[in-house]
């Protein structure tokens, strides 16, 4: 496995043999706000490296993650890579973001314009799997590039993925809006700004059980993918604005509550 390792939303099942988790261990978390006046790389890894997936046309660049001082805060940036027609390479250079200390039960929220494009996939995710030594658990909100008034609303656990598709009734590529999923240990739940626009229950289906990595990502998808994702021309480029993240505790959401 390639370091900081990316995940892909319709992978074959990546299973892993590990002892359950506890609640307890995931709820030992602590919160956090980014409003990304800075880039603090001491809480944030950057992703510098080439991606040897088939289902990525994307490699990984530092440079795709750019401050753009206080009106957008981050983007993230895919473009054509120099040189790409050289078959097998990927043709394209995306951006991808980690948060470096693992988080359990709560709240994940982020203000995003994700990128507009056939091809393109802007993701905000909660992951872990192998590479972690962890069974692959996964909470996810994407957002397709060849149509941005739809948002995805995915979860995987143990590596077998179930996803739900969630119009929006707005362009999610016009402006920035608030969405953010809650992780309970009974339920998981989605959110466009302040509505619940997504519930799954215990008793609905299996639910992500270990803490993860808060991941930020926009990539380009391989041909393979094309009837999800649509299929990105040589020239596609594309941005993602990123102006904020925040992670509230179960403790705190049930304190609120």
């Amino acid at each position: 496995m390639v370091k900081h390792l990316q995940r892909f939303p319709l992978a074959a099942a990546m299973v892993l043999s590990a002892m359950p988790p506890t609640a307890v261990r995931a709820e030992q978390t602590s919160a956090f706000h980014d409003p990304f006046e800075t880039l603090d790389e001491g809480r944030w890894h950057v992703a510098d490296y080439d991606f040897d997936h088939p289902h990525f046309d994307t490699d990984w660049r530092r440079r795709q993650v750019q401050h753009e001082g206080s009106a957008s805060r981050l983007a993230l940036v895919i473009a054509p890579r120099a040189g790409a027609s050289l078959a097998p390479r990927n043709r394209f250079e995306g951006a991808s973001l980690r948060r470096r200390e693992t988080s359990g039960f709560g709240r994940y929220e982020a203000d995003i314009k994700p990128a507009r494009g056939a091809g393109l996939v802007t993701g905000f995710f909660l992951y872990t799997g192998p590479y972690y030594g962890t069974r692959h658990d996964e909470i996810d909100i994407e957002f397709l590039g060849k149509n941005t008034r739809m948002m995805q609303a995915s979860w995987f656990v143990d590596g077998a993925l179930q996803t739900r598709q969630i119009p929006l009734g707005f362009d999610a590529a016009a402006q920035s809006r608030r969405y953010a999923f809650e992780w309970w240990p009974d339920r998981l739940r989605w959110f466009v700004g302040a509505q619940m626009v997504f519930e799954v229950t215990r008793e609905q289906a299996q639910l992500p059980e270990v803490p993860g990595h808060l991941y930020l990502n926009l990539w380009a998808a391989a041909p393979s993918l094309a009837n999800w994702a649509g299929r990105a021309s040589p020239q596609t480029r594309g941005k993602a604005r990123i102006n904020a993240v925040r992670f509230t505790p179960l403790a705190d959401l049930n304190r609120a509550a």
